[in-house]
C-alpha cells in the first residue's frame, strides 16, 4: 500500500508555515490603506477605493472577533493552503514539497510582506489557491476542482482593480485542460471563448458588488497628477490644470516636493498645494479637463513621458536607497486611521527579531523585487523545455501571470510600494521550483508526469 505520508507532507509544512507566521505576526502589520478599509467596515461607509467586497467580509468578521486578526489569518490560510494544493495537485515529491514551501514560504521579502493585512497579499493567496486547484484537475480530470477554482478566482477579481491580467493565464491553462482536443483551430476557438466568458461572469458580478459603494472614487486623477508634476518638471512649465493647484505655484515647488517613489510626496509637499485628486467634490467638467490635461501633455512629451515612467518603474522594481520612507516596503508599527480602535502589536521576541532584521536588510536587495524576478527569468527556459510536464506548464502559467500583471505597472504604478508585486515575486519563486520539480507518480504519461525511468531535478 502507498505511504501517505508524501500526501501529509505539504499540509504539514503549510501548517508550521501558517503557525510560524501567526506567532510572529498576529494580529498583522496596518497600513494606512488596511486602517482605511477596517473603518469603512466599523462605520458603515464604502468608496471603490478599496475593495468593497473586502469592507463586507471584513464588517462581518469585525462582529465575530474586532479588529484586523480574522482578515490576517483569512490571507495566510490562501497562501499557505495554495501552496499545499500546489504541491499536494501535482505530487511533488519530498524535496520538490520542501523546497516550494521553503523558497516561496520564506524568501525575505515575501515573508515580510506577508505580515501585513493587505489585499496585495489576500490575492496572491487566492491565485495560489486557483493555481493549486488547476493543478488537481490537470493530474485527476475531475471538474469538481473547476468549480472549486471559481471561488478563489472571484475573491481575487474583487480585491484588486488590475486583477484580470494575473488571472487570464490560469483560466486559459483550467479552460484548455478542460476541453476536449479536436481540431487544433476550433480548440482554440472554444478555449478563448469560455475562456471569456467564465472571466467576464465573474467581472460582471463584482462589478455589481462594486456598485454598491456610497462612493465612487476613480484612482486615474492621481497618477494624472504624478505625471503631470514630472512633464511640469522635465519642461520647465506647470502643465496641472489652474484649478487644482495653488495661485503661486511654480516649477521650483513641484521640483522641491517631487520624489519618484511616490505621488503622495508632490501632493503633500509643495508650498503651495495640489487639490487632493481622490477626494469627492469634483464637477464633471473638472474630472474632463483634468483628464485632456493628462492625454495632451504626454503626448505632447513622449520621451519627458517615457523617461518619468522609466524612473518610477526603476523605483518600483529596484533596490531602494536608505533614505526612502520605510512604508514603501513595510508597516513597522499599526497606522491609526480616524476612530478606529488601538490595534495592540505583536510583542513576541520573534516579532522583534524579524523587525529588527528587516529594518537592517531594507535598503540592500533583499528587499527588492527584482531578485525575485529574475528567479523567474531564469525558470524560463527551464519549463519551456520540460512543457510536455505538468509542473513544467503550471510554472510557465504562473510566468505569464506575473508578466501580465507585472507590465500594466510600468505605466499604471501612482508609487514604488513593493507590495504592488508581491504577486509576481511569489510567482515567479514559485515557478523557478516547478521548472524543475518532479512529480511522484509513476502511471503517468507524457500529458505531464513524470514516467519510470525518466531523469529529473528534485527526484528524492
Amino acid at each position: 500500500m502507498e505511504s501517505s505520508s508524501p500526501r501529509r507532507l505539504p499540509w504539514l509544512a503549510a501548517a508550521a508555515g501558517f503557525a510560524f507566521d501567526v506567532v510572529a505576526w498576529y494580529p498583522g502589520q496596518m497600513s494606512f490603506d488596511s486602517g482605511y478599509t477596517w473603518w469603512q467596515a466599523r462605520a458603515g461607509e464604502t468608496s471603490d477605493t478599496q475593495s468593497v467586497l473586502l469592507i463586507h467580509l471584513w464588517r462581518i468578521l469585525d462582529s465575530i472577533v474586532p479588529g484586523p486578526g480574522l482578515v490576517f489569518l483569512l490571507h495566510l490560510l490562501l497562501f499557505w493552503g495554495g501552496l499545499a494544493l500546489i504541491a499536494t495537485g501535482l505530487r511533488l515529491r519530498r524535496l520538490a514539497t520542501v523546497s516550494l514551501m521553503l523558497i516561496v514560504g520564506f524568501a525575505p521579502m515575501i515573508a515580510v510582506l506577508r505580515a501585513h493585512v493587505w489585499t496585495d497579499v489576500g490575492f496572491a493567496g487566492a491565485l495560489l489557491v486557483a493555481a493549486g486547484c488547476v493543478a488537481f484537475f490537470a493530474r485527476t480530470r475531475n471538474h469538481g476542482w473547476l468549480w472549486l477554482a471559481i471561488v478563489p478566482t472571484f475573491y481575487a477579481l474583487a480585491l484588486r482593480h488590475n486583477a484580470l491580467p494575473a488571472l487570464l493565464p490560469i483560466v486559459v491553462y483550467a479552460t484548455h485542460r478542460s476541453i476536449e482536443r479536436g481540431d487544433a483551430r476550433r480548440a482554440r476557438l472554444r478555449v478563448g471563448v469560455a475562456s471569456v466568458l467564465v472571466l467576464a461572469a465573474l467581472f460582471g458580478v463584482v462589478q455589481l458588488i462594486n456598485g454598491t459603494a456610497n462612493r465612487h472614487l476613480p484612482a486615474w486623477p492621481a497618477l494624472a497628477v504624478f505625471d503631470l508634476a514630472a512633464l511640469s518638471i522635465a519642461t520647465d512649465h506647470v502643465l496641472l490644470p489652474r484649478q487644482m493647484i495653488g495661485p503661486d505655484m511654480d516649477v521650483a515647488d513641484l521640483e522641491q516636493a517631487y520624489q519618484p517613489w511616490s505621488v503622495g510626496a508632490v501632493l503633500t509637499r509643495t508650498r503651495n498645494g495640489i487639490r487632493d485628486p481622490i477626494t469627492p467634490g469634483w464637477t464633471p467638467a473638472q474630472v474632463t479637463e483634468l483628464r485632456r490635461t493628462w492625454f495632451d501633455a504626454a503626448i505632447a512629451h513622449p520621451c519627458e513621458y517615457a523617461a518619468h515612467r522609466f524612473e518610477v518603474t526603476a523605483a518600483l522594481f529596484g533596490t531602494h536607497p536608505q533614505d526612502w520612507p520605510d512604508a514603501l516596503k513595510f508597516v513597522l508599527a499599526p497606522v491609526q486611521v480616524r476612530d478606529n480602535p488601538p490595534v495592540m502589536q505583536n510583542a513576541t521576541a520573534l516579532h522583534r527579531s524579524l523587525v529588527r532584521w528587516a529594518q537592517q536588510l531594507r535598503a540592500t536587495p533583499v528587499f527588492a523585487a527584482w531578485p525575485y524576478l529574475f528567479v523567474g527569468v531564469v525558470a524560463l527556459p527551464f519549463a519551456w523545455r520540460r512543457r510536455r510536464h505538468t509542473t513544467a506548464r503550471l510554472a510557465l502559467v504562473l510566468l505569464a501571470s506575473a508578466v501580465l500583471y507585472a507590465l500594466p505597472l510600468t505605466i499604471l504604478a501612482p508609487s514604488a510600494e513593493l507590495r504592488y508585486l508581491f504577486w509576481p515575486c511569489v510567482a515567479s519563486l514559485a515557478a523557478g521550483v516547478l521548472a524543475l520539480a518532479r512529480a511522484d507518480d509513476r502511471r503517468a504519461n507524457g500529458d505531464g508526469v513524470v514516467m519510470p525511468g525518466q531523469r529529473g531535478t528534485f527526484a528524492a
